[in-house]
């Protein structure tokens, strides 16, 4: 499992959210949603205190900290995600594939 942060995609995210001290980005599973890498759920993410939960994976882009709680690997496993930001500078989520 890999989770790649495009630069276009943190800039998005120090503009349209609010980050205080020691808190992260958290991408975590939730049901229903457009982009499905298992069938009925789809990532989605908010900003919580890193201490706030068991991390399973957690990595740092351009000072901003990110994680996904351990309980949430299950959906993720597997895949390597690319996240980024659409035509419509909206948050778009895909799986990279090998070459």
């Amino acid at each position: 499992m890999n989770l790649e942060i495009t630069d276009k995609a943190i800039e998005w995210f120090k503009d349209e959210l609010e980050f205080g001290d020691n808190q992260a980005l958290r991408f975590f599973v939730r049901y229903g949603g457009e982009f499905q890498l298992k069938q009925g759920f789809s990532p989605a993410f908010t900003v919580e205190p890193l201490s706030s939960s068991e991390i399973g994976f957690k990595d740092t882009k351009n000072d901003i900290p990110f994680f996904i709680d351990e309980k949430d690997l299950w959906y993720f496993e597997g895949n390597d995600l690319v996240i980024d930001i659409n035509d419509n500078g909206e948050i778009k989520y895909e799986v990279k594939t090998s070459r």
